[in-house]
């Protein structure tokens, strides 16, 4: 790192090694001195820290050299117990949020493993989001990045080809592309026959189509209305299947459909899913605590309480539908106790304990007693301190998801790499991490730039999506986004029935093979060593692009036209029943 240096420099010691970081007070950021508050205390850096109720601080940066850092907040908060949440942003652009966990004295901490810096003045800004903060000052170190390494196996046992395909095609396009994605809210006609809508007459798809010409290839479904108070009613019987049903007409077309599950009620006493503590009214005072043995620890529930029974009622009653895309062969991503440590639903009110346990006992009910295989489970975390408290585990989960809506609420379409390498900081490089939720979506410019490796986005339905009051996603800005190169539209999908996930993973045995291919002219050679079953082209993403030979051929020299192939780089499959060698080939075809 070559900074200038505006005051001496500071030595910082971290996991054994020294780290010279430059420090920039709290107090010279100030912007507007009526909203916030300067503090004279002999234990902060300087004499001086700056108590955050409202405003923001903006500190100026100047580097010498453009590339990518790591910023650490000395800060104290000892207001409360939950934790503080502020905004960053980086030369104006959102990268997400700082957590602050309760503490009581100046306590360094790591407030974004990465954020990227220009050569020359640069400006960092921490604003109110949701809390007081006492931020003391800001210091920068050289980002170091560790390479991800995603598990190649579901958690799901015994998962279903095309659940396999699914997560082969999201592990191999992982910070490559983006999918890109949108909640859905209508999801059947109202002519009273609750007809299921397609994906097209979606109303936020129709919009995203009607201003980009490009359809989403991800589409956000919900299992609210399949248990709970009214639950056994027409209208909610009909939503429900038309939610199936869409799962399986999104699939057809290539598309990938995600559920989640705004979980009513399950003693079916109020048709709601949030606690008490969410402000909202009305509320359930469904007690988890009363489904276990023992609720200190969580850990035996207590089978004949009414509690248990109607969860167990519940988790069956969606397992029926979800086994209605098992027997389909429609795999889902599957998105259960959203939001949790939020504690503004029911299964997080009760603490991280009881929420893990519960997720357990769906997981093995869904997997072990119905033998649903078709579930790719995505659990969806907060940046806090006490994330890794609330996870289930990774034998439980495939995917890491983050829900983020900009607050207070305006359009901001940064790249959320402070957010994007927290999640990494805390679950480590093994798992896909995916924006699950948001408001704005990220543009695709900022994402490559940043290295922010979102699986997929998905904003929120309604105004979220339909450029509402504070114009999160306009029409523009579909436009542009779902036109990028390095977002996946549903025109860009390969195509599930003829998806091939090892097309696109190394071959050793290609290096070792006595095949070889070439391209001269608008002809592909290919010499055949012991002759094979199948020749065929795919391109980088897996997908088939041309069969050119299905008989058999004995060894020797082959040759196909490529007249009506798009140039680019693309893969050679050579495949021999006898042996069940498969050899793949790159060539670029010009």
């Amino acid at each position: 790192m070559n900074l200038r240096l505006l005051i001496p420099l500071t030595i910082l010691s971290f996991c054994g090694s020294i780290i010279a970081a430059e420090r920039y007070e709290a107090e010279n950021a100030v912007v507007d001195e009526n909203s916030v508050q300067k503090v004279a205390d002999s234990k902060a850096s300087g004499g001086f820290y700056i108590g955050m109720k409202e405003g923001k601080l903006s500190f100026k940066v100047t580097t010498n050299t453009s590339g990518f850092y790591t910023l650490w907040t000395s800060y104290s908060q000892p207001s409360d117990p939950n934790g503080k949440i502020q905004n960053l942003s980086v030369n104006g652009s959102s990268t997400g949020q700082i957590s602050f966990p309760y503490v009581d004295t100046f306590t360094l901490i790591k407030a974004s493993s990465k954020i990227k810096l220009t050569t020359g003045s640069n400006t960092i800004e921490i604003t109110k989001s949701w809390g007081w903060v006492n931020i003391d000052y800001i210091q920068l170190t050289p980002y170091e990045g560790k390479p991800f390494s995603i598990t190649e196996s579901l958690v799901t046992p015994n998962a279903s080809e095309n659940t396999r395909k699914m997560y082969a095609f999201l592990k191999n396009n992982f910070q490559k592309k983006i999918i890109s994605g949108v909640m859905t809210d209508e999801v059947m006609l109202t002519d009273g026959k609750y007809t299921p809508n397609t994906m097209e007459t979606q109303k936020e798809v129709a919009y995203i189509i009607n201003a980009s010409g490009k359809t989403p290839a991800l589409l956000g479904l919900d299992f609210m209305h399949a248990t709970g108070k009214s639950s056994e009613g027409e209208w909610h019987h009909g939503y429900t299947k038309a939610t199936v049903a869409l799962a399986e007409d999104v699939f057809k077309k290539g598309g990938i459909p995600i559920f989640c599950y705004h979980w009513k009620d399950p003693n079916g006493e109020v048709e709601t899913f949030y606690s008490k503590s969410s402000g909202n009214s009305p509320y359930t005072e469904f007690n988890l605590f009363k489904a276990f043995v023992d609720s200190n620890i969580c850990e035996t529930f207590n089978t004949n309480s009414n509690e248990y029974k109607a969860i167990l009622k519940d988790i069956d009653t969606v397992a029926s539908y979800i086994k209605i895309l098992t027997d389909k062969g429609v795999p889902i991503l599957w998105r259960p106790l959203h939001e949790a440590s939020g504690k503004w639903f029911w299964w997080g009110y009760k603490g991280s304990k009881a929420c893990k346990a519960l997720y357990k006992l769906m997981f093995d009910r869904f997997t072990s007693h119905h033998k649903l295989n078709n579930l790719i489970w995505v659990w969806t975390s907060d940046e806090a301190g006490d994330a890794l408290d609330w996870y289930p585990g990774d034998d439980y989960v495939d995917i890491i998801g983050r829900d983020y809506y900009y607050y207070p609420r305006e359009a901001n379409h940064g790249s959320l790499v402070a957010s994007f390498e927290k999640l990494k900081d805390i679950y480590g490089v093994n798992k896909i991490i995916t924006l699950s939720e948001n408001g704005s979506v990220p543009h695709p410019d900022s994402l490559a730039g940043d290295g922010a490796g979102w699986s997929w986005f998905m904003p929120w339905n309604r105004d979220y999506t339909m450029d509402g009051w504070a114009h999160d996603n306009t029409a523009d800005d579909w436009k542009s986004i779902m036109n990028n190169d390095y977002v996946l539209t549903l025109d860009k999908m390969p195509g599930w029935d003829i998806y091939d996930p090892t097309i696109v993973m190394s071959n050793r045995r290609a290096q070792q093979s006595n095949e070889s291919v070439s391209y001269d002219r608008g002809t592909l050679s290919i010499m055949l060593g012991k002759g094979a079953n199948a020749v065929e082209l795919y391109n980088l993403n897996g997908t088939r692009i041309k069969i050119l030979n299905r008989n058999d051929l004995t060894s020797g020299n082959y040759q196909f036209r490529m007249d009506a192939i798009a140039k680019g780089m693309y893969l050679v499959r050579i495949t021999k029943t006898a042996t069940k060698d498969i050899t793949v080939k790159p060539i670029m075809i010009k």
